[in-house]
């Protein structure tokens, strides 16, 4: 799900925290944001990650300036590198994408810390900016976090789901596979039961991986 625009009574109210902010304007000296007050924020050139456009969304962080005024910063990461971070392994927490990489996908957890949703282990589609639950999967040396979108009793209908995507992938997108499919079938080809792979199937199908049909299964591409 897609963070909602940030809108704030006082900006004071947004220092030292993020926000997903709309630009209004650019200037020489970088792009204003909407922040719902009679007041935009700054976005400096300096604290840009990427080129921005009018009406482009935006997630930063608000700080204070040198001189004691509001701005913002799309590197979010050295605001956050350094904060104490204070889950659990298995923890159940907030997770906002900020960037995306080869290995997966960057987040803000609990809107303080730093993670990593690894690409191998995410059956939907994820996009910057979305918010959605996930769960600490490792605790880093470097202060940052490994996580999962499911707790880790999910993990053997997860290897079912990596496998049957693994195998529409080498033959052209398609499995005759269905309802009817045998349980020995079901097993000499996932080694698991009918009972689990269909739990892996419905939840690939609730989240658009892939369509089920009366002749089989397709992988969204």
């Amino acid at each position: 799900m897609k963070l909602p625009l940030n809108s704030y009574t006082n900006l004071t109210d947004a220092i030292d925290s993020l926000a997903y902010l709309k630009v209004v304007n650019l200037s020489e000296y970088g792009a204003f944001l909407a922040t719902g007050t009679e007041k935009d924020v700054l976005l400096p050139h300096a604290e840009k990650n990427d080129e921005l456009h009018l009406d482009d969304e935006v997630l930063v962080y608000i700080y204070l300036d040198n001189n004691q005024r509001p701005c913002a910063s799309m590197k979010i990461e050295k605001f956050l590198k350094k904060l104490p971070v204070e889950v659990i392994l298995n923890q159940e927490v907030d997770l906002i994408i900020y960037d995306e990489t080869d290995l997966g996908f960057k987040v803000v957890v609990n809107k303080k810390n730093l993670g990593l949703l690894y690409k191998n282990e995410i059956f939907q589609k994820l996009y910057y900016a979305d918010s959605l639950k996930g769960f600490v999967k490792k605790l880093r040396d470097d202060q940052r976090l490994d996580l999962i979108l499911r707790a880790a009793g999910h993990k053997a209908t997860d290897d079912i789901a990596l496998r049957l995507i693994e195998l529409l992938k080498a033959n052209n997108n398609f499995l005759d596979i269905t309802d009817k499919t045998s349980p020995e079938v079901i097993h000499e080809k996932f080694n698991t039961s009918k009972k689990k792979f269909k739990i892996a199937l419905g939840r690939l199908y609730k989240e658009r991986v892939i369509t089920v049909g009366e002749d089989g299964i397709r992988l969204v591409v």
